[in-house]
């Protein structure tokens, strides 16, 4: 199906394009549309990067070849012993030079290649002619020094948010399988999905021929077995064992940062693990410039937590309890309850408060943190913050200011 953005994009694009996004994100669906939709056919070299250098630029030299104006242009290469990148990157430079009309080279799956053959990759963009248009499509950004093209408008860059389905453009892929929903289950498999291609085509084939669409579009989660075995295959598995570790135990929280990484996993180094994930296209989000705390996609949460509860179940408790003390010592009450109510213990709203907790209280009505209590009470952060943990408990408080109005309806603040 055409879509009308990223085909935007690609129409509207400078010399150098960069499409960076996550396994399943439609990059290659939206490139083979592009090129019959805009008739590109016999104007474009497609190759997709093979680890083996010698493999990767014969690829490249025939894919050139095999269009209209590079047949007349570009030299045949054929394997040979000792076959040097950097000599056949300043040959093809030198048959493109007399390029008088536009040829894109399409260079899929750039993540696989090596150190060498990207930097061989980087001189070609920045020394070919003019007409000689280039594609770049990774899972991730690579590290290219494309910053001159950038600042010359030379460079666009397409990433995962620019090929988000939009809901309109999610009920054509269903209808076109069969299946047809109401607004308001598209709109929620559309927020569950969060546009990934993949994930809406998942489900597409979950719920064509099934008696209860409805029903199960409500129930589409990370956790259905296609999209599972895909989000296993195609991003955890291929994680070392610390950044695994890190999605695993990380996936109870809502957002995270570094220091909470580092506390869930017991490690260090968590937030150059969460910039690494993010850019590695593995389902990670940045939520605010700095790139301090991030989130994870909706359904590859999903996918972490059953992944969890299956390796590390009894590990769990202990997960919600460290994330808790740690949101309420730094002033997030409502994060810190719902992982209080996720506890084996039940709230008790007839126990009474112990006279400590009932100090502590007292503090509650102001706008003073949990550290100013601790110094105003002449005690540790973390003993005012285990206070707290049992006042909400006892309150069956969800947020500071209903443990305030609960406090006050049983007279225990005036």
């Amino acid at each position: 199906m055409a879509r009308s953005a990223p085909l935007a994009l690609l129409r509207d694009a400078g010399r150098v394009t960069v499409l960076s996004a996550p396994p399943g994100s439609g990059k290659t669906m939206v490139l083979r549309s592009w090129i019959a939709t805009d008739d590109l056919a016999g104007r474009v070299a497609w190759v997709s990067a093979p680890r083996d250098a010698q493999r990767f630029w014969i690829s490249i030299a025939d894919a050139l070849r095999g269009t209209a104006a590079g047949s007349a242009l570009v030299r045949p290469l054929t394997p040979a012993l000792g076959l040097d990148g950097w000599a056949v990157v300043e040959r093809l430079l030198a048959d493109l030079a007399p390029l008088r009309e536009p040829v894109w080279l399409i260079i899929d799956d750039m993540q696989d290649l090596a150190a060498d053959a990207l930097h061989q990759v980087e001189q070609v963009v920045l020394r070919a002619p003019p007409d000689l248009r280039l594609v770049l499509a990774s899972r991730h950004d690579m590290r290219l020094g494309l910053h001159r093209l950038r600042l010359e408008g030379e460079l666009t860059e397409i990433r995962a948010a620019d090929l988000r389905f939009t809901v309109a453009e999610a009920r054509d892929l269903l209808t076109g399988a069969g299946v047809r929903l109401s607004d308001a289950a598209l709109a929620r498999l559309h927020e569950q999905t969060e546009g990934w291609a993949a994930g809406l085509r998942l489900a597409a084939l979950s719920l064509a021929g099934c008696p209860d669409p409805e029903r199960s579009a409500d129930q589409f989660s990370g956790g259905e077995r296609t999209v599972a075995e895909y989000l296993l295959a195609e991003v955890l598995d291929r994680q070392d064992e610390r950044a695994r570790r890190l999605l695993l135990r990380t996936s109870v929280l809502d957002r995270v940062n570094g220091e909470l990484a580092d506390l869930l996993t017991g490690g260090s180094g968590g937030e150059q693990i969460l910039h690494d994930l993010e850019r590695g296209g593995a389902f990670v989000v940045s939520l605010d410039a700095y790139g301090s705390w991030f989130r994870y996609h909706r359904l590859f949460a999903e996918l972490l937590r059953r992944e969890l509860r299956r390796t590390a179940r009894d590990d769990i408790p202990a997960l919600h309890a460290a994330a808790a003390t740690w949101l309420v010592e730094h002033d997030c009450p409502a994060e810190a309850v719902r992982h209080m109510h996720e506890l084996p213990q039940a709230p008790m709203l007839p126990e009474p408060l112990t006279g400590s907790e009932a100090r502590v209280l007292h503090y509650l009505p102001t706008h003073l943190t949990a550290a100013e209590i601790a110094q105003q009470l002449h005690l540790s952060v973390h003993t005012v913050t285990t206070h707290l943990r049992h006042l909400y408990a006892k309150l069956g408080a969800h947020r500071r200011h209903e443990a305030v109005d609960q406090a006050r309806a049983l007279g225990l603040l005036t």
